[in-house]
């Protein structure tokens, strides 16, 4: 092949190199345009070291396809020269008997060569020149539509209605039969008299306040302030934390067992600890459980004379004093007093925790709240799918962990008889109906649909309900 053809050739060969990488260049733009253009248009966040990413697929194989399909092989530079130089066939004659020695095809090569070498390479038309030129101003184009184009802002979020708020009668009365019946609870004196002071002093701020949000901030943070008193009150969680960190395993087995407040639990602890300390080897087991015990206890921020830090106490100086002469008889003795003991404190306690939590379900109710509007974490009701909790009733009981306690405060109701429940299809205590017969129509009063007179006498129909009638009592 001769020198001037092979010029022909290194020069549009190098053009159709440049018009593949344009051309892949427009397709990777055109792509970040439309990637982008989208990110604007859904409020996306636009992250343009993935769109590159994305966009340098379409652009290699953009250049591929064109490099493919364009790529100037002898045959197509040939038709090109030819058609571009007006030379009929000569070029492509010349590129088909290239290898031919004979007379005619030298002489027809060369003067070939010599028509190629007097034209400028400028006079060969490019292939595909109109998209050479338009593609990239597209891209172009896209990118500066892209730019123009403002990004869709978040739809502002509906004005926040506050809603007046008007302490109605029915609330009042509901509240003052709240604050009456944890005064009357079991709950122990001081943590009792804290609850009420926290429910006394949000029924004065309710009576002054005029919207709705500043209501559910008062009960909010008088809910706060019950759940602190309560928890700085027991010494459960903190006395079952330090027992957790125990070397000793049965030490750390009746942590958790009293961090649970569940009678149950404990009693299968000392149960099992009972077989223990029965067996070969059970007063040594004594002396090192009495010792870590009180290890435990040193190292706890709990006051010493706390019912459970006391029970614990004894049971600790009573485990360090049994030795190889004690008999089974007293090792039992022992083993029950302390289950008694304990039990008895940590009832205290779960009384405590049971009263609180239903006293705070109760202002939820009455005011129209939900467990959402409360610190994350705060509840949690497994019995109560309205507030958020579980429905799975074939959960285990004695998995669980009490969130109340193993009491509630022995609610005082009008009636103590046991009646009949159709949801249940068995018989229950007049009490328990009685609460959900009230959940249900405080729903409907915290709407507020119903008139102030009716609200008054459902106020006045549950009084007697859940206390009796004051004019038949002596």
């Amino acid at each position: 092949m001769g020198q001037e053809f092979r010029r022909f050739k290194r020069k549009i060969r190098v053009g159709a190199i440049l018009r593949a990488v344009l051309f892949g260049l427009s397709l990777g733009v055109m792509t970040v345009a439309g990637l982008w253009l989208w990110a604007k248009l859904t409020m996306a966040e636009a992250d343009f070291v993935r769109f590159a990413v994305i966009a340098a697929v379409p652009a290699v194989v953009g250049m591929g396809i064109w490099l493919i399909l364009l790529w100037p092989t002898d045959r197509r530079l040939a038709r090109r020269l030819d058609r571009s130089l007006s030379l009929g066939e000569k070029v492509q004659t010349m590129v088909a008997f290239r290898d031919d020695t004979g007379d005619m095809a030298a002489l027809q090569r060369m003067d070939t060569e010599r028509i190629l070498s007097e034209t400028p390479k400028r006079r060969v038309k490019g292939t595909a020149t109109w998209l050479f030129i338009g593609l990239p101003i597209l891209a172009v184009l896209c990118m500066v539509g892209t730019v123009l184009v403002p990004a869709k802002e978040p739809e502002a979020p509906p004005p926040v209605v506050d809603n007046n708020f008007y302490l109605s009668p029915w609330q009042e009365q509901a509240l003052l039969d709240l604050i009456e019946e944890v005064r009357t609870s079991e709950m122990q004196e001081e943590p009792r008299e804290g609850v009420v002071k926290q429910l006394e002093s949000l029924l004065i701020q309710l009576k002054s306040i005029k919207k709705e949000t500043s209501m559910k901030e008062a009960v909010v943070a008088t809910i706060v302030k019950m759940d602190e008193i309560v928890e700085n009150y027991n010494s459960c969680d903190l006395l079952a934390k330090a027992l957790g960190q125990s070397l000793t395993e049965e030490v750390r087995t009746l942590g958790a067992a009293i961090g649970s407040l569940k009678a149950l639990l404990i009693g299968d602890r000392m149960n099992l600890l009972s077989e223990a300390l029965l067996a070969d080897g059970g007063r040594e087991l004594a002396v090192e459980m009495g010792a870590a015990l009180a290890v435990a206890l040193e190292s706890c921020s709990v006051t010493p004379t706390h019912e459970t830090y006391a029970a614990l106490s004894a049971w600790a100086e009573a485990l360090s004093a049994v030795t190889a002469d004690t008999t089974d008889d007293a090792i039992g003795d022992l083993v029950a007093e302390a289950d008694e003991a304990i039990n008895a404190a940590v009832f205290l306690e779960a009384t405590n925790a049971g009263v609180c939590e239903d006293a705070i379900y109760r202002l939820l109710t009455i005011f129209g709240l939900k467990t959402e509007d409360l610190p994350a974490d705060m509840l949690t009701d497994p019995d109560d799918p309205s507030v958020g909790g579980s429905t799975d009733k074939d959960d285990d009981e004695d998995d669980k962990v009490h969130a109340g306690g193993l009491g509630t405060g022995e609610m005082i109701y009008g009636s103590n008889d046991m009646i009949y429940d159709p949801e249940t299809g068995k018989y229950v205590p007049y009490g328990e109906v009685l609460k959900h017969y009230y959940d249900r129509i405080t729903e409907q009063l915290v709407d507020g649909n119903l008139s102030p007179e009716l609200e008054e006498l459902l106020s006045d129909y549950f009084a007697i309900l859940f206390n009796g009638d004051p004019s038949k009592q002596d």
